[in-house]
């Protein structure tokens, strides 16, 4: 079925992919703009796990002040090479994280980057918690997990819902990045400073 470039023009105003890749997904789908969304959904999500083994020797440092000057940011966003590095809505992208990071007050990066400590310490506090409910042990264990689970959830940037569109997490939404850079995009770091 022929697409027409006002359907192309649509879906690329909606998720940022190349013309190329919103005119595939539309003739692939038959013109169904839900169904094309899914197939770019999975085709940005493959294309972040196959660009997920390359090197990040490029990128910029984004700060952010809030408007009240007492919260502040400093992020790291890294990319593959200097040209996506120094595009404007690169760093757009970066400003965005930082706004989140600035709203949110995430801890982490994401939930592989917390510590053992103090994912030991979190367990502490959670199993001390947890016994108190008179549960049996193998319960307490599962209760504990969950709320390990939830929390190292709820503060990691990655996972946490995208302040600008709740429909997705952060971690989504550089993956959207990435499907539309065609390179691999990681947050370093970051610090958040409050007053």
């Amino acid at each position: 079925m022929p697409v027409s470039s006002d359907q192309v023009k649509r879906l690329r105003q909606l998720t940022g992919a190349s013309m190329m890749l919103c005119k595939k997904v539309l003739e692939e789908s038959g013109g169904d703009m839900d169904n094309a969304m899914a197939l770019l959904k999975k085709s940005s999500e493959a294309l972040a796990a196959k660009k997920n083994e390359r090197r990040t020797g490029a990128g910029i440092i984004e700060s952010y002040i809030h408007g009240n000057s007492r919260v502040g940011v400093l992020l790291e966003l890294r990319c593959e090479t200097d040209f996506v590095a120094r595009n404007a809505e690169f760093k757009s992208l970066a400003h965005d994280i930082a706004l989140h990071i600035a709203g949110m007050s995430p801890a982490h990066v994401s939930n592989k980057s917390v510590s053992d400590e103090l994912r030991e310490e979190a367990r502490h506090l959670f199993i001390t918690e947890s016994e108190n409910l008179g549960k049996s042990p193998e319960m307490t264990a599962k209760i504990v997990e969950g709320k390990l689970e939830a929390h190292f959830r709820d503060t990691s940037l990655m996972s946490q819902q995208f302040i600008k569109d709740q429909t997705i997490t952060v971690e989504e939404f550089i993956k959207r990045a990435i499907a539309h850079f065609g390179e691999k995009i990681e947050v370093a770091r970051f610090v958040r400073y409050e007053l």
